[in-house]
């Protein structure tokens, strides 16, 4: 009072420091203001209540502490810098020993269940099984979509048949062959394991997916250089496509109702209209993953055609490149469709047209870039599964083995697998010609050489349920066998049923190309029409042609090199062509 009595004083609005002592001097005025000041001092605690409060964005370490995780994280980094340069340094390291008949992925699953051993000596062995959707979103896109941007036209295109008929019709048989049989052996009580009709054909439909990682390392070896690239392409484009159709089923599987409670007819009728509708399903996503494959390919297509200006930026064209596959992949993803299956799709068509549209740095560069990401990407999903099984050996609650289990699945899956094969074959050779046969060795090496990878491990991380540490680390365990005994025999198998005779060299460059003369004209003239509105090669050879008719032509020198002749040709180019 005394203070607000001082400034009413000081107060030059005499009028108003009238009302103002009025105020104070009245016993009711007087506990107005107390009422005022109580409501100051409340409305000040709520503000300081409310106030914001770190919730753990600035909450770091500082001092000696941060010094501390600094210093574990600098030598985290080292090691995993000097553990993916041993794994990229091993190729080359085999191929100078001469060891190529150990395939590569081997070599990443040892060196990363060393690491995860030598982790273990000092104290680091805590369980950790990594997010599957780093998989799914990181690591599995690049490869797929490699495979699709290099993948050569006419081999794919000439065996399309047997590709499309072990990808689509082969899964499908395998998936339904491993998932009927276990949960039959599961309900008999031969495997003591709760397993459900939804859990079994979801695994089935993982175990049916062949890895084209451990493919590649296997068939791109040195034992290989002399192998008929037809049956090359069938077994690695087999491989391609069957990861997108497996996890398409997976998915299938995954949200159709397979569980019946009531026995009888009303059981297996429940459980024939759930396997309808998953294949109704499995259709529906593998023609809506197509479309949008299509789509984003033939979009970019037509902005890099439209759009003369992106030459002059290689840059912006790479990250139109990378961005528009990696969009389609994420949308399929969204749509609830296979977004491998997609991107694989859209690398066909953007290596059809869209790479031939850009300038010629950012083609190299796009070709380089691809290879290199999907490189790092298998070597770091091979490192991972050999420090995963390592970690799986020790003492754990939720990592351990069934071997029974195990040996049933083992079975399962190469009976399955030699069904399927034989299967398609029967059909690809009733309905092609002669040429277009697979013979008995094809077909041998086409069963043994089924290797398991990273994918069926990814999707057993997902699978819900109580039992889902038996079925992550019979995966697991499965992966690892196949990688190892597969793909370390296929190569001798191949020398035995002779097909790496010196004989298939010259079939090395031929390919089916020209299935059926009608089709094959078909196709010509309809590429012809599309490369009007999304450019591709047709479009550059018909640009050059009538730049020649416009232009007066410019003669460069080319020195061709051979069986030691030497000549000077003139060309009628704009600039020097030079000819190996």
């Amino acid at each position: 009072y005394i203070t607000w009595f001082a400034f009413l004083q000081a107060s030059n609005n005499m009028g108003w420091a009238r009302r103002a002592w009025a105020l104070v001097a009245d016993p009711e005025g007087q506990g107005i203001i107390s009422e005022a000041l109580n409501n100051a001092t409340v409305q000040t605690k709520a503000e300081e209540e409310i106030a914001p409060v770190d919730d753990g964005i600035l909450k770091t370490d500082t001092g000696d502490a941060a010094e501390e995780d600094h210093f574990d994280d600098a030598q985290i980094a080292m090691a995993v810098v000097i553990v993916v340069f041993l794994a990229v340094a091993a190729e080359p390291l085999l191929i100078r020993y001469r060891l190529t008949f150990i395939p590569t992925s081997v070599v990443w699953v040892a060196i990363g269940a060393c690491s995860m051993a030598l982790l273990a000596q000092y104290g680091q062995d805590k369980s950790s099984v990594l997010n599957p959707e780093i998989f799914f979103f990181l690591m599995i896109p690049p490869i797929i979509f490699n495979a699709g941007y290099t993948t050569e036209h006419s081999f794919f295109f000439g065996n399309f048949r047997a590709i499309s008929g072990m990808a689509f019709l082969g899964t499908l048989i395998s998936a339904g062959v491993i998932g009927a049989f276990l949960y039959a052996f599961c309900s008999w009580g031969y495997i003591p394991l709760d397993l459900k009709a939804s859990t079994a054909f979801m695994f089935g439909a993982l175990l049916s997916s062949t890895d084209p990682v451990g493919l590649l390392s296997v068939l791109n070896g040195k034992s290989f250089k002399n192998m008929d690239k037809n049956i090359k392409t069938v077994i690695v484009g087999e491989s391609m496509l069957n990861d997108a159709v497996a996890i398409t089923l997976y998915k299938t599987f995954a949200s159709a109702d397979f569980i019946a409670g009531a026995p009888g007819v009303a059981h297996h009728n429940q459980l024939s209209r759930g396997f309808i509708l998953a294949v109704a399903r499995f259709v529906y996503c593998t023609m809506l993953s197509l479309i949008m494959g299509v789509t984003f390919g033939l979009s970019t297509s037509a902005v890099s055609c439209k759009i003369k200006m992106l030459r002059k930026h290689p840059k912006i064209e790479l990250l139109v490149t990378f961005f528009a596959a990696y969009l389609c992949y994420c949308v399929s993803e969204i749509c609830q469709a296979s977004g491998m299956l997609s991107v694989f799709t859209c690398g066909l068509v953007l290596s059809h047209y869209h790479q031939y549209n850009v300038s010629f740095p950012a083609r190299i560069a796009s070709k380089e870039l691809s290879e290199l990401i999907s490189s790092i990407a298998e070597v770091v999903i091979y490192l991972y599964l050999g420090m995963t099984f390592t970690r799986s050996l020790y003492k754990d609650e939720i990592l351990f083995y069934n071997t029974r289990m195990i040996i049933a699945t083992l079975v399962l899956l190469y009976v399955s697998r030699a069904v399927a094969v034989s299967f398609v074959a029967l059909l690809v050779n009733a309905s092609g010609e002669a040429e277009d046969h697979l013979n008995w060795r094809s077909l041998v090496l086409l069963w043994f050489s089924a290797v398991r990878g990273a994918i069926p491990f990814a999707l057993a991380v997902q699978i819900p349920g109580h039992n889902r540490g038996i079925l992550v680390t019979t995966t697991l365990a499965i992966v690892v066998f196949t990688t190892i005994f597969n793909g370390g025999l296929t190569p001798p198998l191949a020398r035995l049923l002779g097909l790496l005779q010196d004989e298939n060299r010259l079939s090395t460059s031929k390919s089916k190309a020209v299935l059926n003369e009608e089709a094959h004209a078909l196709w010509v003239d309809i590429d012809t029409v599309l490369s009007r509105y999304f450019g591709g090669e047709r479009a550059v050879h018909a640009h050059e042609v009538s730049d020649l008719g416009k232009q007066p032509p410019v003669a460069h020198s080319v020195y061709i090199r051979g069986n030691n002749k030497n000549a000077d040709i003139a060309y009628e180019e704009e600039e020097p062509v030079f000819v190996k």
